[in-house]
Order: structure tokens, then C-alpha cells, then sequence
């Protein structure tokens, strides 16, 4: 599952950030999208995009187009690359 398939309420683990650009990927790695760390969806704006993501304690906007470069894993990850 990615993260822009997460249902509203709904906690997972990230597995992995492979985002083609890499400087969007950094810039996820850099607000706190690391493997192992826990997101849950708080909202989606009409349409599904942005989207409001807790990350671990931080809330973080993030487009959905985004967000299907980012693998979760609902239950433990069992192993994590970025």
C-alpha cells in the first residue's frame, strides 16, 4: 500500500520513500518520512488532494501525487529502505 491509499483515521508504518525526483525525496525524508516512523491520514482536501498527514507527532501537508512515492506497511515493516 501507498500512502495516498490510506483511509482517513488510519495508522501504518512507512516502509520505504522512493520518489523519482530526488530532491522531493529528501525533502520528505527531511519532515520525517523515514522508514519505521508512524503515519496517520487526518484529512483529505475535496478531491483527495492535499492530503493531512500526522508524522509521528508532526502534521505535515502533502500532495497526493506525493504520496504514491511513499510505502507503508500496516503491520511491522520487516525491513526498511529507503
Amino acid at each position: 500500500m501507498v500512502l495516498s491509499q490510506l483511509q482517513k483515521g488510519h495508522v501504518a508504518k512507512i516502509h520505504r520513500v522512493t520518489h523519482p525526483h530526488s530532491e522531493t525525496q529528501e525533502q520528505l525524508i527531511s519532515l520525517g518520512f523515514d522508514p519505521g516512523e508512524t503515519v496517520q491520514l487526518m484529512m483529505k482536501a475535496p478531491f483527495g488532494n492535499p492530503m493531512q498527514i500526522k508524522v509521528g507527532s508532526t502534521l505535515i501537508a502533502i500532495h497526493a501525487t506525493d504520496a504514491q512515492h511513499v510505502h507503508l506497511c500496516e503491520s511491522e515493516c520487516k525491513d526498511h529502505a529507503v
